[in-house]
């Protein structure tokens, strides 16, 4: 399922990071590439935006770029909390990402020495 629904992801390209408390919520804490912005949308699910208010930490900072996503130009977020959305125009849809735990760990030196 992953590999068919990374077809609809395509070029995306993380721009920037903001936070609204930068105390709290550094650059260290959504620091994804390219590929795992990538990843975050391929594994996750869509959702309405109350399941995010209701259920999952809406994290004060993220990263924001653009993508194609099926086959349109979109603007997106990831916020640190596992969630984020696309913007396409006037339309906006929700996820989440309950299988993403690996891509918001701090990148550490591989113990054997090797990157």
């Amino acid at each position: 399922m992953d590999s068919i629904r990374s077809h609809q992801f395509e070029g995306v390209y993380v721009a920037d990071f903001n936070s609204d408390d930068i105390k709290s919520c550094r650059p260290s804490d959504v620091e994804l590439s390219h590929s795992q912005a990538k990843q975050f949308f391929i594994r996750s699910r869509q959702v309405e935006h109350k399941i995010i208010h209701d259920h999952y930490n809406y994290a004060p900072c993220y990263i924001e770029g653009t993508m194609k996503y099926n086959a349109r130009l979109c603007q997106w977020q990831i916020r640190a909390g596992a969630t984020g959305f696309i913007k396409c125009g006037k339309d906006k849809q929700f996820f989440v990402c309950d299988r993403c735990e690996e891509l918001f760990q701090p990148n550490e030196p591989n113990s054997n020495g090797s990157d």
